[in-house]
């Protein structure tokens, strides 16, 4: 099976050390778990979805990593979602269009998840245009920094296509 474009490119960009603990918001059917869990030596990685029915996928598609106690699914919405315990190194979504839109609840949240002080959010989309990006660009800077979040990298990933955007930033 194929891997997204996205998906590739974002794992890329996620810089993924062996001992990294890393939160997958929107995880789908687990294709990025899957290629991120042969990386970790010691690391661990959840996958949360509102879906049951992407949850179920994922499950089967990492079942073996599960079973290795390498990574963990948890099926609801990152608003209600209390955590694992342990702060993330790292927390990361793809297409979760929520960041764009109305996340002030769930960047609080993240913020509480993250490990201080080098724990990181990383925000990954592929607009259907490339002309799309500058509009997606702002209205993520603005929800982030409102939320008390610095922006630290912007990447445009234009070539190939799709035309890719990911946003690095820590809370400030």
């Amino acid at each position: 099976m194929a891997i997204p474009e996205r998906i590739v490119w974002a794992i890329d960009h996620l810089g993924i050390e062996p001992g990294d603990r890393l939160l997958e918001i929107g995880c789908g059917r687990g294709v990025a778990m899957a290629e991120i869990t042969p990386l970790l030596i010691n690391g661990h990685i959840t996958g949360l979805d509102r879906s049951d029915s992407a949850i179920s996928s994922a499950e089967e598609r990492n079942r073996a990593a599960i079973t290795a106690g390498k990574a963990a699914l948890a099926q609801g919405g990152l608003a209600d979602w209390s955590g694992s315990g342990r702060p993330f190194d790292k927390v990361f979504a793809i297409n979760v269009n929520l960041f764009w839109l109305e996340a002030a609840r769930e960047l609080k949240l993240i913020r509480s998840l993250l490990a201080p002080p080098e724990g990181r959010l990383y925000l990954f989309f592929e607009p259907p245009s490339a002309g799309q990006i500058p509009t997606i660009e702002r209205a993520i800077e603005v929800r982030l920094k409102a939320a008390g979040y610095a922006l630290e990298k912007t990447l445009h990933g234009l070539d190939p296509k799709p035309p890719l955007l990911g946003m690095i930033t820590k809370p400030s």
